[in-house]
């Protein structure tokens, strides 16, 4: 499914990828508020196409260009036993090995609440011992 919604001119471009993480301090008197904040915090979006609309914002320097998003899969690791069934509350694992390879897709930016399993994807090699499945999660 395509949104519509406006970013910072120097990240409007074609399949860009970007985490929205909340509606900013600086945006609470715009007038264009509800077109930068209808997206999910915490989802992962990737630009499907730059619109030629152009304006101006206190946040972003160079103003903020209209742009067609999609929304990425939520790509996770969850420990193994969470996986066999088709929905699972997320919280990110007690794992503090920021070196890890891993160590983003067990701690994505997503809130801690029920997500439905669309596809459980392959057994994770975890250097701290955890027994993880990789999966997509859908809300």
């Amino acid at each position: 499914m395509t949104f519509i919604t406006l970013i910072g001119e120097k990240l409007a471009k074609k399949g860009t990828e970007f985490v929205y993480m909340g509606m900013g301090k600086a945006c609470r008197g715009c007038k264009l508020k509800m077109v930068c904040s209808n997206l999910k915090k915490g989802r992962h979006y990737r630009i499907t196409n730059v619109r030629d609309k152009h304006h101006d914002c206190a946040l972003h320097e160079g103003g903020v260009r209209a742009v067609e998003i999609e929304e990425i899969p939520m790509v996770v690791n969850i420990p193994k036993d969470n996986a066999t069934g088709s929905v699972v509350s997320f919280e990110p694992l007690s794992c503090k090995n920021r070196g890890c390879p891993n160590f983003l897709v067990c701690h994505p930016l997503i809130n801690n609440k029920k997500y439905k399993i669309v596809k459980v994807l392959e057994t994770v090699e975890c250097p701290e011992g955890f027994h993880l499945k990789k999966v997509i999660l859908d809300d």
